[in-house]
């Protein structure tokens, strides 16, 4: 077991609740397969309790120690898209393929792939002892002008994945009547395969990102696409296990892990498992970018024929960046390495306990950090009055210890929820609703205010947004932080 993994009952360091969706009567825990459509649904269910066929995940990471729990009711819907199953406007098909935005930048869009393997580390649920952490790698980076506007694959091995009955319906699951859109291609993105990158600058700052718990990193495509056209290099990782079906050369598919519970376990026990899971796995993903940002030093100064962008990255400017479970990996991995020079969590906070992961190492950041969040005010979020007061007070103490120059920003808007900052809810807008117009809106709010915090750190811009944010009513800028 890592350190920092068992759970101290005074004080729970954090915790993040992640709920399948399913029919009423289906199991819901985590060896029953159900993963929660947390990129389309704002709503969790009803009750979310640890005795548990309603509880799918906890996010832990824990000092030394025994229980906490950590119980209660789910939040309520802010009327996005709803199960087909269930019937509501999810139900009825798409009228045609949704667009993605155009990237709002002067460059075009390149993309490469690559498979990277970690021989330092184990793959913890292969058969094969032999077998070391094995990721796909996307590098998304600028190309000339001539190639905006081009059209590209949404998400590349999408076929891979559908021609395998299990990983299909997993991945389905997150992109709802989107998904055999994307299979056949109709839904596009703005990258170009192996397009040259562009001529100048000579060098490009570089931001790292990681996704959400069930998901992939190309469900942020808009995201990833608006920075890269505005000069930055994005490197998604699809982190394997917990990313919903990870497409590998060859027609090598590995869908998310389904972790298989013993038989007989009390619901202390059963917490006590997850709780232990949970620390090891965001300790995992931030493993992982601290792996890819080693690897980017090693090619960026060797001249491999396979790599485009030889000495072309500016590794002196290179921020972390996770949406959800993505975030806390984002977080960890700054809290490790120096290296990173900005950190942004796309609403990771960990409540009711922490707004950042917090390990008995006691490492803090040493980067300006931003956290990005959806207001939740007036939710129900599993966890009393009491305890939200609790984090409340713990997230202005990490945040007051943060660097100067951090930010909690807070998003208030119509139709905005935990997935906004995903191409999701465009992708399964309706078509004369105020459906589209609210999920355009909220991608370009939040790619705003993520672009703003990254230009001023890694591309020296002065960060007006982050001091007159009037052109998106209803947001919050808190400034944080200590010399």
């Amino acid at each position: 077991m890592h350190a920092g993994s068992q759970i101290n009952r005074k004080s729970i360091l954090s915790s993040w609740f992640y709920q399948s969706w399913s029919n009423p009567g289906q199991s819901n825990d985590m060896s029953g397969g159900g993963v929660r459509r947390f990129l389309r649904e704002p709503a969790w269910p009803q009750e979310a309790f640890l005795t548990g066929r309603n509880l799918i995940f906890a996010f832990l990471l824990l000092g030394v120690g025994s229980l906490t729990r950590v119980c209660g009711q789910a939040a309520q819907s802010h009327g996005a898209p709803r199960d087909p199953q269930n019937g509501g406007p999810q139900a009825l098909a798409l009228e045609a393929a949704p667009k993605l935005p155009a990237p709002s930048g002067p460059f075009g869009i390149g993309r490469i792939s690559y498979e990277w393997i970690d021989t330092s580390r184990p793959d913890a649920y292969s058969p094969d002892p032999q077998a070391r952490r094995d990721l796909m790698v996307y590098l998304w980076y600028p190309a000339s002008r001539t190639f905006i506007g081009r059209a590209g694959t949404y998400l590349p091995g999408a076929k891979q994945i559908a021609a395998i009955p299990d990983t299909e319906a997993l991945t389905a699951d997150n992109f709802g009547a989107a998904w055999p859109l994307i299979v056949s291609g109709a839904i596009e993105s703005h990258a170009v395969e192996d397009a040259p990158p562009a001529n100048s600058p000579g060098t490009f700052p570089v931001v790292l990102f990681s996704h959400g718990l069930g998901g992939t990193a190309f469900a942020y495509t808009s995201l990833i696409e608006d920075l890269v056209s505005h000069g930055y290099v994005v490197v998604s990782i699809e982190h394997t296990y917990t990313d919903m079906a990870v497409a590998f050369p060859k027609n090598r598919v590995v869908p998310f892990h389904r972790d298989t519970e013993p038989t007989g376990l009390t619901p202390e026990q059963r917490f006590q498992r997850m709780a232990a899971g949970a620390g090891i796995q965001i300790s995992e993903g931030a493993a992982d970018l601290v792996f890819v940002l080693n690897k980017l030093v090693g090619l960026n100064s060797t001249n491999l024929q396979n790599f485009p962008l030889t000495g072309r990255l500016d590794l002196e400017r290179v921020a972390a960046m996770g949406h959800s479970a993505g975030g806390a990996y984002a977080a960890r991995a700054c809290q490790l390495d120096r290296r990173f020079k900005a950190c942004v969590s796309l609403d990771g906070a960990l409540p009711p306990a922490a707004a950042f992961p917090e390990y008995p190492d006691g490492k803090r950041f040493t980067q300006p950090a931003l956290l990005l969040e959806v207001d939740h005010s007036g939710q129900r979020r599993g966890f009393t009055e009491s305890q939200n007061n609790d984090y409340l007070k713990k997230k202005e103490e990490q945040l007051n210890a943060c660097p100067i120059g951090s930010y909690d920003i807070v998003l208030k808007s119509a139709g905005l929820y935990h997935g906004s900052f995903s191409d999701i809810p465009l992708l399964l807008a309706h078509v004369g609703t105020t459906e589209p117009q609210n999920a355009l809106y909220n991608l370009h709010s939040t790619q705003a205010f993520t672009r703003a915090f990254l230009d001023k750190y890694l591309m020296h811009a002065a960060g007006s947004l982050l001091n007159d944010a009037s052109q998106y009513p209803g947001t919050t800028v808190m400034p944080y932080g200590h010399e």
